[in-house]
Order: C-alpha cells, then sequence, then structure tokens
C-alpha cells in the first residue's frame, strides 16, 4: 500500500515541507490544484510541484489533481511532461474533473453541471493520452476540437509520466478508464456535486459504494491499479472532532478522529482492492501523526 501526502495550504513553505514528508516516508507528494477552497488558499500546483521536485530525491509527485475547468487538456499535457523533465522522472499526471461551484464563478471561469464536467473529464483524457503517446493530437469532440502538430521534443529525455484520473461515477469510469495508467476513486463525489462539500451527504455514503465503484473499474480494466482519495483529519482539535461526532460510525468517519483510528481504517481499503490512498485532511498536523502508523516508524 503506498500514501499520497497532499499538500494545500499557502501557509507552509513547500519545500521544507516535501522534505519533511519524505523523511517520514511518505511515497507520493500531490499538490491540490485549487484558487481557494472556503476560507484555505492554495498554492499555485505547478509551481510548487517543480519546488518540491527540487527538495526531493525519491517521493513521486503528482497533481491531485489537476482541474480540469482551468486550463485546456494541451496545457495539462505540457506542464506535465515540463515537470516529468524537472522531476527526473517522478511525476505521475492526475487530472480531475473540477468540482468547486464559488471557485469557479468568483474568477469568471465556467462551471458546467455535473454531466458536461464528466463529459469534459472523458474527453480531455483521450487528448492528454495522444500528446503522451506521440507528442500530438487530433481529436473533434462535443467539447474539444483539438489540433496539436507537437508539443514536446522529438527525443524525451524521460518516458511521458503515468496519467491518473479521479473519477467518481459509472459514467466516467467506462469512458476514461481505457487510457489511463491508474484510476483513482473520488468516493465522496455524491457530497460534491453540489459544488460544495456537503458534510451530511458524507456520512450518507456507504462502505458498499467503494466495493461496487472497484467492481466497475475491474469491468473495464481487470489489472489497473486503484487509488481512494480521502478526506480526513486527525487528532483532537475542534474541527476535527466535531467532524468526527458528525460522521459517527459511517464508512467515511473512519477516517476522522485518532491516528490509530485513522491509520487502520486507510490501511484496510487494502482488503477492496486499493493499492494507494491519497490522504487529504483538514490539518497539517495529521501527516506527522499518521507517519508512524502507516509507515511503521
Amino acid at each position: 500500500m503506498e500514501f499520497i501526502a497532499n499538500f494545500m495550504t499557502v501557509d507552509l513553505d513547500p519545500m521544507a515541507w516535501a522534505a519533511e514528508r519524505e523523511a517520514e516516508g511518505w511515497d507520493v507528494l500531490g499538490c491540490a490544484d485549487h484558487f481557494w477552497s472556503g476560507a484555505r488558499s492554495y498554492p499555485h500546483v505547478w509551481v510548487t510541484l517543480a519546488s518540491m521536485a527540487a527538495a526531493t530525491e525519491r517521493c513521486l509527485l503528482t497533481t491531485s489533481f489537476a482541474n480540469n475547468l482551468f486550463r485546456s487538456p494541451v496545457e495539462f499535457a505540457q506542464a506535465s511532461l515540463t515537470l516529468q523533465a524537472v522531476s527526473r522522472g517522478r511525476f505521475e499526471a492526475g487530472l480531475g474533473a473540477g468540482w468547486s461551484r464559488d471557485e469557479c464563478t468568483g474568477s469568471a471561469l465556467a462551471y458546467p453541471e455535473p454531466n458536461e464536467r464528466a463529459g469534459r473529464l472523458i474527453e480531455a483524457v483521450q487528448i492528454v493520452r495522444q500528446l503522451f503517446d506521440t507528442g500530438a493530437a487530433r481529436f473533434t469532440g462535443r467539447y474539444y476540437d483539438i489540433d496539436v502538430a507537437r508539443i514536446d521534443s522529438a527525443n524525451r529525455r524521460y518516458p511521458a509520466p503515468p496519467l491518473v484520473a479521479a473519477l467518481g461515477g459509472p459514467r466516467t469510469v467506462a469512458g476514461a478508464t481505457p487510457f489511463l495508467d491508474r484510476v483513482e476513486l473520488k468516493l465522496n463525489s455524491a457530497a460534491t456535486k453540489g459544488g460544495a462539500l456537503d458534510l451530511p451527504k458524507l456520512a450518507e455514503i456507504p462502505v458498499e459504494h467503494l466495493h461496487d465503484m472497484v467492481a466497475r473499474v475491474r469491468a473495464v480494466h481487470p489489472t489497473i491499479p486503484i487509488s481512494v482519495f480521502v478526506l480526513c483529519s486527525v487528532g483532537d482539535d475542534p474541527q476535527t472532532q466535531a467532524v468526527e461526532q458528525l460522521l459517527g460510525d459511517t464508512f467515511f468517519g473512519g477516517f476522522f478522529g485518532r491516528p490509530e483510528k485513522v491509520a487502520a481504517s486507510m490501511l484496510a481499503l487494502a482488503d477492496a482492492g486499493v493499492s494507494r490512498v491519497q490522504v487529504s485532511p483538514f490539518n497539517n498536523e495529521s501527516f506527522s501523526l499518521l507517519a508512524p502508523h502507516l509507515f511503521g516508524a
């Protein structure tokens, strides 16, 4: 089982943070792609990951996840190929559909309804797949009309990065999985469908949803690696305690509270066929609290 530590704040030095996480034993370092979310401000995803690449030697790096509503899939592919070179082959290109309504509308960006966001993601991964495989792309779909003669050097120093997408429902699983190197399941998609995180809705998502989504992926691709996005928080601070009390003994409630409890819930995901967990906590202290329980330090 591998674990991603997801960087999600402008209040910390990303280089020092990355070096600390690598020393703790984390397998992958991610950076979320937001301008802001609620009261939290985020760093620029590509700048941050480039600085993390300079500060680390072992950890893989990934976008957790690049927001398909923010930029063209051509720019995403270009940035991914550049970061693969900067990191000396340690990058994994993660792409997501985008979910935050206020962030898009407040930034003068279009915020499509869920059906269109899913369709855009399915088309985007096909375009990126072409660009990664050949350096060029021609694609005409419902949402994109792409004609790129070449986007990178004909003599790559490193192979194209693995392509990963965050998938939240049957349609994206069926449409995107054939073009991916890894699937990450966004199990809480029902709680963000309206454009904001709905914690009571999160409490209604059962563990059976995990098994159902894994089965859907396996029906499309029997051997593709599967990751899971886990929103969590560890500690005895008021926010963690409040969310733990709200979620109770539900599936997602297992990811809030004492580090022993949260780590056990994450490690148990392996029983469902999950090989990697993206750890995205409410507080930064969660990483150091979880590390001894996840890595046996």
